[in-house]
């Protein structure tokens, strides 16, 4: 999800400009044979270091998203103890991270014999995804997520995302919502269905537990050799929420069959049998988890999401483009749409 949450006007290059070497010898490293640019993500500037002890992660944290990296990072910190292989470095001082004039930085270590992948491409894929995030919520729940700090706050809040949307239509500050009077419709048509688990959540009728916030495939690793999972990363968002957070982006990233920005809306279809695999693989544990509660909505956190995500969309393109990056003066309609006609799929399979 937050491929795109970074505003347009923040400039890679100003990012990127640092010494990542001399930002390393911070970390305690000294024998660097290489210093690689990673340039996969769109909100850190991340650089994989190739020390004699091996490789590892450097990082430096866009703290224009994330405005307070040091309480976020206690957040990560806490979370480590609980999943496996992936690890933080200490800076000299002690702390997991290095901050100066130039930035906020830290350092993770490289899981060899790891992989990534885009897009599920198999009923089997969809069932390993599933798997790996029962595992990940397993791993944390004996943990209180009311603990942790919210590091991007009211981020999956219905109500306050409803608001936000409605205050874009009326002050119509780019002279775009005369144009998109259908999605305003259907915004304003499902808006309330679409609030039910936000709002459980918000009335305490849903557990606060710690979730990842971005649950989609590119942030699962998984083994090249065996195909196992291994662990989550990109743990900036882990914050408290409903485990239903993240099913539903699971859900949404995991079983359309197009890119989330494709414009010819024939090809947005939802596969049922990858549904259906990855809620097998989610249930494929017990141990407690999910109550019975959340497990009744399993399959109405794909609309939750997926709605939020066109409401984010929408609203973004009618205040003239100003928070999700964009490659052209319609992506961010182009997005919004895309999404609805996955919930218009999703209802069409009667998955909600």
């Amino acid at each position: 999800m937050l491929d795109y949450e970074v505003k347009w006007r923040y400039h890679r290059d100003d990012m990127n400009a640092f010494d990542a070497r001399k930002i390393a010898s911070n970390f305690g490293f000294e024998d660097i044979k290489g210093v690689h640019e990673i340039s996969s993500g769109h909100i850190n500037a991340t650089y994989s270091i190739d020390t004699g002890n091996g490789r590892f992660i450097l990082q430096r944290v866009n703290t224009s998203v994330f405005n307070d990296p040091g309480r976020m990072m206690e957040n990560i910190s806490i979370v480590l103890r609980k999943i496996p292989r992936l690890f933080l470095v200490p800076a000299l001082d002690g702390r997991p991270y290095y901050e100066d004039g130039s930035g906020f930085y830290r350092v993770y270590n490289f899981i060899e014999d790891s992989i990534t992948y885009g897009k599920v491409e198999s009923a089997d894929m969809a069932w390993k995804m599933g798997r790996a995030l029962m595992e990940f919520h397993s791993a944390l729940s004996s943990m209180d997520g009311s603990a942790l700090y919210e590091t991007i706050p009211h981020f999956h809040d219905m109500s306050f995302r409803l608001e936000q949307f409605e205050r874009a239509v009326s002050e119509d500050r780019a002279g775009r919502a005369a144009t998109v009077g259908r999605e305003i419709g259907f915004i304003r048509e499902n808006g309330k269905r679409a609030s039910r688990i936000s709002s459980m959540y918000n009335g305490g009728l849903l557990p606060c537990r710690v979730t990842h916030n971005d649950a989609k495939l590119q942030n699962m690793l998984f083994s090249r050799t065996t195909g196992d999972f291994l662990t989550f990363i990109d743990l900036d968002t882990v914050m408290p929420g409903t485990i239903l957070f993240d099913t539903g982006d699971m859900m949404r990233t995991g079983c359309s069959l197009a890119e989330e920005d494709e414009e010819n809306l024939e090809k947005v279809r939802f596969s049922v049998p990858f549904f259906q695999a990855m809620k097998d693989g989610y249930f494929s544990l017990s141990d407690g988890m999910p109550a019975d509660m959340e497990a009744s909505l399993f399959n109405e956190s794909g609309l939750a999401i997926t709605f939020i995500m066109a409401l984010r969309f929408l609203t973004d393109y009618i205040n003239g483009d100003t928070y999700f990056r964009v490659d052209r003066p319609d992506h961010n309609l182009v997005r919004a749409r895309n999404q609805m006609r996955l919930i218009e799929e999703m209802e069409k399979h009667q998955i909600i």
